[in-house]
């Protein structure tokens, strides 16, 4: 399966789940610098987004290549986060909403190794909060409903399968650990004719001591309680992305690669977006 990815051009979802309970209040760093986890959470979100409005851009106009739906979770709600709008929604239509914009200092890193901060404007569909319970076991079933939806429209039916992001610092309230992993299997087995649907799960912790993307299963035993509990229910990264992912990484490491990151820096999320479009980017 995904032997299509790089050969066909079909619209390809995204689904962005936004932990937004009142334990993101709690810090964390983001490109070296420390905030709460709901702005971390916040400006990924925001970063993806403006990612996807940029890779849909061409001088014909905006393409689209993408559905969206961005979901908020908390105090036992699963919620839209795009004002007035439910569920997936077109790139273009995501465009033509009114935005406002906020500077952020990032860092980037030149081919000559200097480590430079540039100042960015970033779209603010998303804005911090955090506040009550954290129902992710909610979110996955309702995430679920709406990816199996996607899968069964006759259009979509040989696209690279839906892509869910969920941002979250790990800790369900409304679940057992084994209900949560039933959730997850159900929402992953939505699947188009070019493969099952794909769980990144990107892990905020307050205390930052080591960043990982895309690792295999035994580099998360040390990362704590939760990261090992969102690696265990995040999606194997399929066999054509291995050499995107050592790229990356920048080590000879031998897959399979879990579908997670943990205190990934904004640079490292870019990155795990460029690998799970590899269908489109190829085809632009």
């Amino acid at each position: 399966m995904y032997s299509q990815v790089i050969t066909r051009c079909h619209r390809t979802a995204f689904v962005i789940a936004v932990d937004q309970s009142s334990s993101m209040q709690g810090e964390t760093t983001v490109d070296g610098r420390r905030m709460s986890k709901a702005e971390a959470v916040a400006l990924i979100t925001n970063s993806i987004l403006e990612e996807l409005l940029l890779r849909a851009s061409h001088s014909s106009g905006l393409r689209n290549y993408y559905d969206v739906a961005v979901i908020g979770y908390a105090d036992e709600r699963v919620y839209s986060l795009i004002e007035g709008e439910e569920g997936f929604l077109p790139i273009t239509s995501l465009a033509q909403k009114p935005v406002e914009y906020a500077e952020w200092q990032a860092e980037h890193t030149l081919p000559s190794g200097e480590t430079v901060r540039v100042t960015e404007r970033i779209p603010q569909w998303v804005h911090p909060s955090a506040a009550g319970s954290t129902p992710m076991y909610e979110m996955l079933d309702t995430v679920a409903e709406m990816v199996e939806g996607w899968c069964r429209e006759p259009q979509n039916h040989e696209s690279f399968p839906p892509m869910v992001f969920n941002i979250t610092d790990g800790e369900p309230t409304d679940c057992d650990y084994n209900s949560l992993r039933s959730a997850a299997s159900r929402l992953r087995s939505a699947s188009t004719a070019d493969g099952e649907t794909l769980l990144v799960n990107i892990h905020l912790s307050a205390e930052a001591k080591s960043q990982l993307v895309f690792p295999r299963a035994e580099e998360v035993i040390s990362a704590g309680e939760y990261a090992r509990l969102l690696a265990d229910i995040s999606s194997v990264m399929p066999e054509p992305f291995n050499q995107p992912i050592l790229d990356l990484r920048g080590d000879h490491a031998t897959p399979p690669f879990v579908a997670m990151s943990y205190n990934a820096s904004i640079v490292d999320g870019f990155s795990m977006l460029n690998i799970g479009s590899y269908s489109v980017t190829n085809l632009q």
